[in-house]
């Protein structure tokens, strides 16, 4: 099984820089947040092999990093879906009533931890568990609402449709994973609910690398064929005497 995650994970950092590589220069200009979001993750990811390397997966600095970093993408994701649920609705007369409203869930969505798990020590792991589950189950129903007004959007735009769902493919995975690992401490079940949230990870990324992937990995349409411009037959050209 360790084989199997340590796969997962080089997989995951493989797809990280490609989705870093795909989004410059066009993808930047247009998802700035998902381009933090993509950074912020390698970083992430290069700093938790190399501790886990170097000090084990024991470590409380290896700890410490793991589940800061976490909190803080957790955070990027729900902020995501907040700034494309804005962007959809550009143009539209209820745009300044959502963006009120969104703000406020965004407020709502990083005070709200600290009133629901105040029985837990702060910044315990188990604090930082529930927290995680908290934003990324937050993310998933913020992101049917997403996906409610791109389908109320007759312009609605393919390539943040393909970024929604990636997205929601992300944080669902993440938020059952992490769900799953508060019932089980341990054991097969905790390896699977691990596994689980490894693979929908992996599979959101796939989705945005094929979104942002460049234009020679595209497809080209199949050309078609050229014909010969017909010859006039000696009867047509004939003089008719």
């Amino acid at each position: 099984m360790s084989l199997l995650f340590s796969v997962a994970g080089a997989i995951g950092i493989a797809l990280q820089v490609a989705l870093v590589f795909f989004l410059l220069p066009r993808g930047v200009r247009k998802f700035p947040i998902l381009m933090l979001h993509a950074v912020a993750r390698l970083l992430a990811d290069a700093a938790e092999v190399t501790l886990s390397r170097k000090l084990g997966f024991g470590a409380a600095l290896y700890a410490k990093v793991y589940w800061t970093s976490e909190v803080f993408i957790d955070m990027l994701l729900f902020l995501m879906v907040i700034v494309f649920t804005y962007q959809v609705l550009e143009g539209s007369p209820m745009r300044a009533q959502a963006a009120r409203l969104l703000t406020g869930v965004g407020v709502v969505a990083v005070l709200a931890p600290f009133a629901i798990y105040h029985q837990r020590v702060l910044f315990s792991n188990n604090w930082f568990n529930g927290v995680i589950q908290w934003l990324n189950f937050g993310a998933g129903i913020m992101n049917l609402a997403l996906w409610t007004a791109l389908l109320a959007n007759k312009k609605r735009d393919p390539q943040l449709v393909a970024v929604s769902i990636g997205l929601g493919l992300a944080v669902t995975g993440a938020a059952l994973g992490f769900g799953f690992r508060q019932f089980f401490r341990q054991g097969g079940m905790r390896n699977a609910a691990n596994l689980e949230q490894i693979l929908t990870h992996l599979l959101g990324l796939t989705v945005w690398c094929w979104t942002f992937r460049p234009s020679w990995m595209r497809e080209q349409p199949p050309r078609p064929p050229q014909t010969q411009p017909s010859r006039p037959s000696p009867a047509a050209t004939s003089s008719g005497y």
